[in-house]
């Protein structure tokens, strides 16, 4: 028996031990390097969008959707980008911003993205004000529910909140006053949501609104763009 031939191949299995050894912590790093860069970028891409939307309070938060990151960002194309951020209307509103953003690209410091679609929720709290004092908002099914009290007794009417352009109106389709039904229609109900439609402003990065919806977190406005440049 030869102990050299032992001792090479003894060897040789610990080099292979150590190669495999090396490669899997390589390989398990690889997600934790690549989760670090895909950070770094949604904090850069956050502070951009803060320093350029004045509305917006504070620092959006960013998601990027795109793994492997480094491969995407070597590429230079982001499959998607998720931004929700706090923001506020020119009257002091506070709004909530979502905005998806597809096939965003970066070149020279420039972000732009193919397509975005948004969504700007208006908390019921906001909107009370409009409708006078003592008045809540809620949902209901899908459209808004307004409470009252004329009188000292309780005033209730439902209605569709529809979108034509940019302008956004309110039609009562259901109205009770103390628990008797009443026709939404008829001259008071008529007279009190009258001048009630509001114009929405411009949107930001060309966005475009498109649909407008009653859910428990408030009334949101739908909005869409293509071919957008963020910064």
């Amino acid at each position: 028996m030869n102990p050299f031939r032992t001792r090479g191949r003894g060897n040789g299995r610990r080099k292979l031990l150590w190669t495999s050894l090396a490669l899997s912590v390589a390989l398990g790093a690889l997600p934790v390097a690549d989760r670090i860069a895909a950070a770094v970028a949604e904090e850069r891409l956050a502070d951009r969008i803060a320093g350029r939307q004045k509305a917006v309070v504070g620092t959006p938060r960013v998601s990027i959707d795109a793994f492997p990151f480094l491969l995407n960002a070597v590429e230079g194309t982001f499959p998607e980008v998720a931004i929700r951020a706090d923001a506020v209307t020119r009257e002091g509103r506070p709004v909530q911003a979502s905005v998806e953003l597809r096939d965003v690209s970066e070149k020279a410091g420039a972000y732009t993205a193919a397509s975005a679609d948004a969504r700007f929720t208006a908390p019921f709290g906001s909107l009370g004000a409009d409708l006078g004092e003592g008045t809540s908002l809620s949902a209901d099914h899908g459209r808004l529910r307004i409470d009252r009290e004329v009188f000292g007794l309780p005033l209730t009417v439902v209605a569709e909140v529809q979108l034509a352009g940019r302008t956004v109106t309110m039609v009562p389709v259901s109205a009770s006053f103390a628990g008797r039904q009443v026709d939404p229609a008829g001259p008071r109900i008529a007279e009190a949501f009258s001048g009630r439609e509001r114009t929405l402003p411009e949107l930001p990065v060309g966005l475009t609104p498109t649909d407008v919806s009653v859910s428990d977190a408030g009334v949101t406005v739908h909005a869409r763009a293509d071919d957008v440049r963020l910064t």
